[in-house]
């Protein structure tokens, strides 16, 4: 069982089907309220087909013994009406339904990302890729699963069973007392069991999803890093035996769902032909009309509870999404995320960074280093070392992205306890969305004008680049990173860092994947006396490898003639 899952079974919630309900509510902000509509205009659309059915019994049972045709006009005209009628009414259920259930997934998609931007990298890191698209993915449709596939169809088979029962209590009250009896069979004993089943198997269907999800990731995203490393067979080995374990749970789910469907069957069985008997047996001191009656409704009825036992199968689904939703938005809450004390960001003057016997390191690893240093406000530093050394690591922790081991970071006089708008840290691999050059820039300055998004990519060098787009800074990175070069992504990486407000920047790698041409434009930018972009002064902290500096990073500090010391 892999970290994630044994996470998930602690913060299991212990308070039963009420505070599943409640966590459910919370997560989704969906109250009883909202689901009146789409349950009315479901119950309606189902008592709308129940009462074509006993109009249509007793129309069948009337015209055979051949009446005037006048007497069966308004019988006639009711059921073209209720035809109609369903059919409009089931539109207007698929409407207000889906409506409920899309909003709740779109809020419900709000609170992963809203978690996951709270996250510190190791708890990221201990979630891992796959983990994070189930999460943002299966999970979150079996969100919207728990509003369309649960809630409706529960409060549609109460309501619409008990105006089937009720009606069929003034035909027969026996007839209604066993029509009772088999909707119970069928819409309690058979979901129980149902979910029962699927419960025994959803911790390995959804650690077969994760599984599936990582080994189809990797695959789709490192293809060619695979074929070069001759890793392409070894992933599609793992993604085949993660799909074989995959279809493995959903076949035992399946399997023990079949009881439960079988249990719906035979309630419906034997409720029909019960019922039959006692008509029957009551047919010759009632009229044909009500022996029709009395024999159709029931079977109709029992499209209330038929979608039962598959709601049972998505609520024991939805439950673990929730748990494991659950998970990623209440690490704020749990203290695995912070702000900084004292206030928010950037002052009219540049705040030195502090650092007092710092260390940092990952809890794998230990302490990679320590180091006390006082850097003014407004210094550039450059730090140079081999990779593995720390490099990115440090930087991660003068952030607040990730927790020191000990000693502490100060901007001006405040301690950083977790993200900052002071601080912005640009990783090596900082994402590209798959949105206009626009968008992607906006993601530092959601005010920048594009005559400033022009400016920045002027200076960092993708000038020509953006002038020459088809449609400009409207023009869609469609794949994301994968449609620039290297060295183009690392340049819209600086320039989005640029166009922040923040006083300190923090950049990994800025001049990976430049030619020496490049490399040199890049740092003499940053060696500039005013950088480009929203603030012409602030302080700036790069990295960057080099193979053949084996020191480690604290052996010589940031300190070094005009401030890029190299360790």
């Amino acid at each position: 069982m892999s970290t994630a899952e044994r996470t998930t079974d602690r913060s299991a919630p212990t308070g039963g089907i009420r505070a599943e309900l409640r966590e459910l509510s919370d997560i989704t902000g969906v109250r009883a309220r909202s689901l009146v509509p789409p349950v009315a205009a479901a119950s309606l659309t189902l008592i709308a087909s129940l009462t074509l059915t006993v109009v249509s019994a007793w129309l069948i049972m009337r015209a055979w013994q051949m009446p005037p045709v006048l007497e069966l006009t308004v019988a006639v005209t009711a059921v073209r009406a209720l035809g109609i009628s369903r059919a409009v009414l089931r539109y207007l259920d698929r409407l207000v339904g889906h409506d409920v259930a899309l909003r709740a997934v779109s809020r419900t998609r709000v609170r992963i990302y809203s978690g996951l931007a709270g996250l510190p990298p190791a708890r990221l890191s201990r979630l891992g890729r796959g983990s994070l698209l189930a999460r943002a993915g299966a999970d979150v449709d079996a969100i919207g699963d728990a509003i369309v596939r649960v809630a409706i169809p529960v409060g549609v088979a109460a309501v619409t069973s008990a105006a089937a029962v009720g009606f069929l209590a003034l035909l027969s009250p026996a007839a209604a007392a066993v029509l009772a009896c088999g909707l119970a069979v069928s819409g309690v004993l058979a979901p129980w069991l149902t979910a029962r089943s699927v419960a025994r198997v959803d911790k390995e269907r959804a650690s077969a999803t994760e599984e599936w999800s990582a080994a189809l990731d990797s695959i789709l995203a490192d293809q060619g890093t695979m074929r070069v490393r001759g890793e392409t067979g070894a992933a599609l080995a793992r993604a085949e035996r993660a799909a074989g374990a995959l279809a493995r749970a959903e076949g035992l789910g399946a399997t023990g769902a079949a009881g439960g469907s079988a249990a719906s069957v035979g309630g419906r069985i034997a409720s029909a032909i019960l019922i039959a008997v006692l008509a029957v047996s009551a047919a010759g001191s009632h009229s044909p009309e009500w022996v029709g009656v009395l024999l159709l409704l029931p079977l109709a009825a029992f499209e209330a509870v038929d979608a039962l036992p598959a709601a049972a199968t998505a609520w024991v689904r939805s439950r673990g999404a929730v748990r494991r939703i659950r998970e990623i938005g209440t690490a704020g809450e749990n203290g695995e995320s912070g702000v900084i004390h004292g206030g928010s960001a950037a002052q009219p003057g540049l705040p030195d960074l502090v650092l007092e016997d710092l260390e940092w390191g990952w809890p794998s690893t230990g302490a990679l280093g320590t180091r006390s240093e006082r850097i003014a406000g407004g210094d550039r530093r450059t730090l140079v070392a081999p990779n593995g050394a720390g490099k990115t690591t440090l930087l991660l922790t003068l952030a607040g992205l990730l927790p020191a081991m000990g000693g502490r970071v100060l901007v001006g006089a405040r301690e950083v306890a977790g993200a900052t708008p002071d601080i912005v840290f640009t990783a090596s691999d900082a994402h590209v969305f798959s949105t206009t050059v626009r968008d992607n820039l906006a993601l530092g300055a959601p005010e920048a004008s594009d005559e400033q998004m022009h400016e920045v990519l002027d200076a960092v060098g993708l000038g020509d680049w953006a002038h020459g787009l088809d449609a400009g800074l409207s023009t869609v990175l469609t794949g994301g990173g994968s449609v620039l070069s290297g060295g183009q992504r690392r340049r819209l990486l600086l320039a989005r860092a640029l166009l922040t407000d923040a006083p300190i920047l923090l950049l990994d790698e800025p001049t990976e994947h430049l030619d020496t041409e490049g490399r040199a434009q890049i740092l003499a930018l940053l060696d500039g006396r005013e950088l480009p972009g929203a603030r012409g002064s602030r302080t700036v902290i790069s990295v960057r490898h080099d193979p053949d500096a084996w020191a480690e990073i604290d052996d010589g500090g940031f300190d070094g003639t005009d401030g890029h010391a190299q360790s």
